[in-house]
């Protein structure tokens, strides 16, 4: 008769940690954890040991040029405000097409978008919102503008004259086509000039620092 062997089972054994441990660790780590972020939030850099906080960097910044910086800042604000009571928008075959303007344009010159961008301090980002914010101005003001013939004549002999009167020789002059494309780029511009300083003049604006 086969014996039937029974298994015994081995016992559980748990081990316990202080739950004070697990404090101390959790309060180590999250310490750790603000060093680490609060160093690169707060300090900048340091120079022989000695830390440039980020907030000395910002008050030199801001009183080389705090105020244009926040009036541009303002202005993109009311830009993307007004530009969303009216629903308007700006599609992304629209900024696509704008990139492509900028990145031949840039190519023609001999470099990259990336490399002008890095020269800049930019990001793509950064260039995307700021083709945004141009391309909404731009149609919120309206493009619709003419060109007369005049114009372009008036335009081309004005560039004729300066050409003569400059030391420098140019080895090619403006064709009418693109005098008129310049005059109408000037004239969307100064529309935009009114739309913006249209916007500004309605808008209520309170300032809680003067640089």
């Amino acid at each position: 008769m086969a014996k039937i062997m029974k298994k015994q089972a081995s016992p559980n054994v748990t081990v316990k940690l202080p739950k004070r441990l697990f404090q101390y660790a959790l309060v180590v780590l999250v310490v750790v954890g603000l060093i680490y972020f609060g160093a690169k939030t707060f300090i900048s850099a340091t120079a022989n040991g000695q830390l440039i906080s980020r907030l000395s960097v910002i008050k030199v910044l801001e009183k080389q040029g705090g105020r244009t910086t926040l009036d541009t800042i303002i202005l993109k604000a009311l830009i993307n405000q007004e530009a969303k009571k009216r629903k308007i928008n700006i599609s992304e075959s629209e900024m696509n097409a704008e990139i492509a303007k900028i990145e031949s344009n840039v190519t023609s010159q001999g470099t990259t978008l990336d490399a002008l961008l890095l020269q800049q301090g930019m990001t793509k980002k950064d260039l995307t919102e700021e083709i945004k914010v141009q391309l909404l101005v731009t149609k919120m003001a309206g493009s619709d503008v003419t060109v007369t013939e005049k114009e372009v004549e008036e335009y081309l002999a004005s560039q004729n004259e300066q050409t003569s009167l400059s030391l420098e020789e140019t080895s090619s002059q403006l064709t009418a086509d693109q005098a008129k494309e310049i005059i109408k780029q000037q004239k969307i511009q100064e529309k935009i000039q009114t739309f913006v300083a249209d916007l500004k003049a309605k808008a209520k604006i309170n300032y809680f620092m003067k640089y």
